[in-house]
């Protein structure tokens, strides 16, 4: 019907005085009105990657810079980073996720986080997306360096997983600070020498135990505690590996 005719139908009903009527046929004029207005054309690009989320894992912003810019990206000057991440993302990094990438770029460029501990707890505390602090030591949690284990691991297959006696024993003071006198399953090969020489024979001796009742709480649904020292020590060890996963192990 068109607009002429619609206009004498509510005169019509007007005229008539039929209220409804009136409603309904301005009702259809209106959304005639709204419909002939030009459309405003918009082009919305959302650009969403891994660097938009803080807590994304290093491995994972590794992956994504390989894929995007090819796996020798990490001989660029930070600047040219900062400048393709605008051209091709749109994207300005914020001080976590841009402290990971610099951490990432020294591990693909420098040994040092495998051989010395201060540069292994540096790069732990980035990976996690705590950022390095120079000025002041902070030390990682268990969580975060078994993950940044995972991590260097990941990002440099070349080193086979070879670490210096320093970082590993580094590590070993970590675990045990936090109370852990059992080497994490993840970590066992690579910990278990310096992790006898941190705990007594009689710790030694029920670590089996230890790792028998950390696999029951893996398969009990709910897991069931107790108070002793062969599930408290399960229980710590559960917690690093999971809070290892958080950070991307």
């Amino acid at each position: 019907m068109g607009q002429d005719k619609l206009a004498n139908k509510l005169m019509d009903a007007y005229m008539i005085g039929d209220k409804e009527l009136i409603d309904n046929i301005k009702s259809e004029i209106n959304d005639r009105f709204e419909k002939s207005r030009p459309q405003k054309l918009t082009s919305t690009i959302v650009i969403n990657t891994v660097l938009n989320n803080d807590e994304a894992p290093a491995s994972i912003v590794y992956d994504f810079l390989n894929k995007a810019f090819g796996e020798d990206w990490w001989e660029w000057e930070i600047e040219t980073i900062d400048r393709m991440l605008w051209l091709k993302y749109a994207l300005v990094l914020e001080p976590i996720n841009r402290d990971k990438v610099l951490a990432i770029r020294h591990v693909c460029r420098s040994d040092g986080a495998f051989s010395d501990w201060f540069e292994f707890n540096q790069v732990a505390l980035s990976f996690s997306g705590c950022m390095a602090d120079f000025e002041q030591l902070r030390s990682p949690s268990s969580g975060m360096a078994i993950s940044a284990v995972h991590t260097l691991n990941h990002i440099r297959p070349d080193r086979n997983s070879f670490f210096s006696n320093d970082v590993l024993k580094y590590i070993s003071i970590i675990l045990k600070n936090d109370g852990i006198y059992v080497p994490p399953p993840s970590l066992f090969e690579l910990l278990k020498g310096h992790m006898e020489e941190e705990v007594s024979q009689e710790v030694k001796e029920k670590w089996k135990d230890i790792y028998r009742n950390y696999q029951e709480i893996l398969e009990q649904h709910p897991a069931e505690f107790s108070e002793n020292m062969i599930n408290i020590q399960a229980r710590r060890i559960l917690k690093a590996e999971t809070s290892a996963a958080k950070y991307g192990a």
